[in-house]
């Protein structure tokens, strides 16, 4: 099949058009079967990373590949879309550090669906992935988030067909635990979906809300962050504060805030699931991140999807945050640090917008949802179209 198309060239505008005619060869469409791919998911993966496996799941249809979610019985699946995921749940796949007789029965149930190829959501649940790929006979691909995945996917690192980085600092660890062959490390960034501009600093009327997260275990690092809200508020600046999250600091922090006059000006609130963060994000106007995330900090992608400007102390695995371009990086525990960095964005909000503008644009080129389906669809077909193992099991 072929045509022709005219067009105008107009390099300069102060020469007449030349029309131009130019044969385009429609390339042969390319048959695409349907694939059944099992994602692995341990209890809490789907809530973790839901925010990235929803727009791929829901992208993924429209290539032809089919998802089987395995996931234990009572995990929280709210974020993968059903259809058109369908949930395999199970019970218990450990007992004494040996499988049990029930991921024979989950194998047998992958191969009665017909499944292609196994992907372990994250390094958690790679050995169940890696253990029901030798029962069934499917290669296995696995994606990492964490800096310190190398140590648990060099186990069983023979099954491993390909193995995802979620950034670039994760590609540079699993290279050096050597998990697998450097082609076969493949770099896939989480793919979230953005809002189109910064959503800070809307409404003049309103005070400017501060939202500080994660886990309160490290005192040292939230106490800087709740001394940095006493100094802002001593300096006159109209502000509402939240910490949220938990952990073992909590109380201390709580005390923290009483002595400091706090009560009242600061909120504290539980940890909420991934799927609450866009919500509340909406509202706020600047997260700080008190502590470096040593897997991918999913709270500070969605505050930047959602227009928020970050403040963290350090990037830790998280190569989206790049200081002064998509964040302010800030020194870990030091109160005078952040609370400079903090009051430059309250006092120049032009500065503020500008950044969270800078993430977006970032998330626009790096953290697209159809970028990323565009690249698992095609590790899965080329994983699908490797030899498969021979399985250990007989058919039923």
């Amino acid at each position: 099949m072929s045509g022709t198309v005219q067009y105008a060239d107009a390099r300069d505008p102060a020469q007449t058009a030349e029309t131009q005619t130019v044969t385009v060869v429609a390339a042969p469409e390319v048959h695409r079967e349907r694939l059944r791919v099992a994602w692995v998911a341990g209890p809490a993966t789907a809530e973790q990373y839901g925010r990235a496996l929803q727009p791929l799941a829901i992208g993924l249809m429209d290539e032809l590949i089919e998802i089987v979610a395995v996931c234990p019985s009572g995990a929280d699946v709210q974020e993968l879309p059903s259809p058109p995921v369908e949930t395999v749940p199970h019970g218990r796949t450990r007992w004494l550090g040996r499988f049990t007789r029930s991921v024979e029965a989950l194998a047998r149930e992958l191969r009665r669906r017909k499944v292609r190829l196994l992907h372990a959501l994250d390094a958690d649940t790679w050995g169940l992935a890696a253990e029901l790929g030798r029962l069934a006979g499917l290669n296995c691909i696995v994606s990492s988030y964490g800096l310190g995945d190398g140590l648990v996917l060099r186990q069983r690192r023979r099954s491993m067909a390909v193995a995802l980085a979620g950034s670039e600092g994760v590609r540079e660890r699993l290279l050096a635990w050597r998990v697998v062959p450097r082609e076969r490390v493949e770099l896939v960034r989480p793919g979230v979906y953005h809002v189109r501009k910064a959503t800070c600093f809307l409404n003049p009327d309103l005070r400017v809300s501060i939202v500080a997260g994660g886990p309160m275990d490290d005192f040292a690092s939230f106490e800087a962050v709740v001394r940095c809200f006493a100094a802002l508020k001593r300096s006159g600046h109209d502000c509402v504060f939240f910490l949220m999250g938990n952990g073992r600091a909590e109380q201390r922090l709580r005390s923290l805030t009483e002595v400091l006059g706090m009560r009242g000006e600061l909120t504290f609130v539980d940890r909420q699931p991934p799927r609450l963060l866009p919500e509340i994000f909406k509202a706020a106007d600047i997260y700080v991140a008190p502590v470096p995330d040593r897997c991918i900090d999913m709270p500070c992608l969605l505050a930047m999807a959602g227009g928020v400007p970050v403040l963290a102390a350090g990037a830790g695995a998280s190569d989206f945050l790049i200081d002064a371009q998509t964040a302010r990086l800030f020194a870990r525990g030091n109160s005078a640090d952040l609370t400079a960095k903090l009051t430059a964005l309250l006092e120049d909000r032009t500065k503020a917008v500008a950044l969270a503008e800078g993430a977006l644009a970032h998330l626009r080129a790096h953290h697209s949802p159809a970028g990323v389906v565009t690249a698992v669809t095609r590790i899965y077909r080329q994983v699908a179209a490797m030899p498969m193992p021979a399985p250990v099991l007989q058919s039923s």
